[in-house]
């Protein structure tokens, strides 16, 4: 086993994996990844919805706004690139009761706003 690293990543978990992956793409580096559990992804990261956050709650040109749209781009580049399977399936927010529909509607304009469709 090589035990010389370059670089030495502590948690496999999306940060520790995306980081090592970006680290040893393009530089050449040894990286190992350290993980005190027996798989990757086994606290926070494996425990989430799985959702690709498309930016339809922020306010439209807001960093967090940008930040969404353009990540949501970039994980399916990914996806598509690296063979994932995922599904593009939308999403679906409803009112309960006559009082909030008005911000559904906002949610629709800051949709539109943020270049959702």
């Amino acid at each position: 086993m090589n035990t010389a690293w370059d670089v030495a990543i502590v948690g496999g978990g999306i940060v520790g994996t995306a980081t090592a992956m970006a680290i040893g793409t393009g530089a050449r580096a040894r990286v190992v990844v350290l993980e005190a559990e027996g798989s990757l992804a086994a606290h926070q990261t494996g425990h989430n919805s799985g959702v690709i956050h498309s930016g339809l709650y922020y306010k439209p040109g807001s960093l967090k706004a940008r930040n969404c749209v353009e990540g949501r781009e970039r994980m399916y580049r990914f996806c598509a690139e690296h063979q994932i399977p995922h599904e593009r399936c939308g999403k679906l927010v409803v009112a309960t009761e006559p009082g909030q529909v008005a911000a559904l509607d906002e949610l629709e304009r800051r949709g539109r706003a943020n270049g959702l469709q």
